[in-house]
């Protein structure tokens, strides 16, 4: 028997009230969905509100949270130190409950602070809110900010170059060393995210319970949002207004968008948007101007989102998943999860069975293209299940895999999630390419530090 769907109804048909979710058909391809559950519960959004940046720990307990309107201070105000010097800066999700329920072609996804009936625990965790780099001083992978501010603006120095704090260098992004060159000009990796490593390279650099196995933890802030905004579409036009009846309405607006070309001389693919720039808008959805130097034809200002303080959340940089591995068998594209870190592996690219403590969780299309329906699990994950939808229909996102090539189409694959600047209505918080095996490492493909 249905504890959620009823007859019908989008009022639950028993007495247990406190959710609020979303319902979607997998016959439509119309990327509005239904909010279903306790109608207030959608104009408060207590969960989503519990999203919260702070400063951790060695064991990854909270040494202080930030401010709510701004993650320069400290919750009670005082000044904060945010250059992971005094510990790695993180976004908590909270703990809370999950329901998928399906029935006919109708789907609901819902949550709730509360163990309801039916309903699965899903755990704290911490993701830090923009990408990671390394700390060359301990070798150890760390989230901060290296920012210098004038007041609510990005302190620059006579030629508009960003100004960063004087132990940046130890934390230089982009390739790390191999870009000291560049600093104090217009394309300076220092204060940006560290890419150009693989996965097995971040691994030996993430220490005391820190990871990079992304995926669970940004799927549950995707669905988050979704939620909110009883969107599938996260870059539909952002509107911070709320509608007549007090819900939140369009999505997050495209993010930090680039061309190809333009790229790759200011800096081939490099980071172009320092760690921390949405620090002023704290825990709260927004967007901030950023005016990039150099880039071709001139300045070039680009609009860094935030989503309840996860900075740039999609089409900027590729993110890195550890916790999650494609087997592109002879019949089939299996997507395998990990959740415990201490198994995380990379995998031989030819290897005949799965890796310790990966088990499998979906099958992927065989053919790559804009994704129409997602496949759930109990626990609430969803992976692309069917294409032939568009850049705002179904889940508008799109999905990668090199399974029809003949020769490299075969054997274990990365996860990249997110997409990089240039990829427009491709990128997303459902997109997802199975194309490059976990050995990649790329100019435009970096990490975020998570515990859980």
């Amino acid at each position: 028997m249905s504890l959620i769907l009823g007859s019908g109804n989008t009022k639950p048909q028993y007495p247990y009230d406190m959710w609020y979710g979303v319902q979607g058909d997998f016959t439509s391809k119309d990327s509005n969905l239904v909010r279903v559950g306790n109608l207030d519960l959608h104009r408060t959004l207590p969960i989503q509100s519990k999203l919260k940046r702070f400063v951790e720990n060695l064991d990854g307990s909270v040494k202080y949270y930030l401010h709510q309107n701004d993650s320069r201070k400290k919750d009670s105000g005082a000044a904060a130190t945010i250059d992971s010097t005094d510990g790695n800066v993180m976004l908590e999700i909270p703990e809370y409950y999950v329901k998928v329920e399906i029935q006919g072609t109708k789907w609901i996804y819902a949550i709730s602070e509360y163990p309801l009936p039916g309903f699965q625990r899903v755990s704290r965790k911490a993701i830090s809110p923009w990408y990671g780099t390394i700390d060359t001083q301990t070798n150890t992978a760390v989230s901060g900010c290296s920012l210098l501010w004038n007041g609510n603006d990005i302190a620059r120095d006579s030629n508009g170059f960003v100004s960063v704090a004087s132990n940046a260098a130890r934390y230089r992004g982009g390739s790390g060393a191999g870009d000291s060159g560049k600093d104090g000009t217009y394309n300076s990796q220092l204060g940006m995210a560290r890419t150009s490593i693989s996965k097995a390279g971040v691994r030996p650099y993430c220490k005391n319970g820190n990871h990079i196995g992304a995926y669970r933890a940004y799927n549950q802030i995707a669905w988050l949002c979704r939620i909110e905004y009883a969107s599938l579409n996260c870059q539909a036009t952002y509107n911070p207004t709320l509608t007549a009846d007090g819900f939140h309405q369009g999505g997050l607006g495209s993010g930090c968008t680039a061309d190809w070309g333009q790229w790759n001389t200011w800096g081939g693919y490099r980071p172009f948007v320092p760690n921390g720039v949405t620090a002023t808008l704290g825990n709260n959805t927004g967007k901030v101007s950023y005016t990039v130097k150099g880039w071709t034809g001139g300045d070039k200002v680009v609009q860094v989102t935030s989503y309840r303080g996860l900075e740039a959340p999609f089409e900027y940089l590729w993110m890195l998943a550890d916790d999650i591995l494609i087997w592109n068998k002879e019949d089939a594209v299996v997507a395998y999860l990990c959740e415990d870190h201490t198994k995380f592996t990379s995998h031989s690219d030819s290897a005949t069975s799965a890796p310790d403590g990966y088990v499998p969780v979906a099958n992927l299309p065989m053919n790559d293209g804009y994704i129409w329906t997602n496949s759930f699990s109990s626990k609430g994950y969803s992976f692309p299940d069917s294409i032939g939808a568009a850049g705002t229909t179904g889940f508008c996102d799109y999905y990668w895999t090199i399974y029809a090539a003949a020769s490299p189409g075969r054997g274990w694959f990365g996860a990249l999630l997110a997409a990089s600047a240039p990829y427009g209505a491709s990128a997303g918080f459902g997109c997802l390419s199975a194309y490059y095996r976990s050995s990649t490492a790329d100019a435009n493909i970096g990490f975020r530090l998570c515990r859980f």
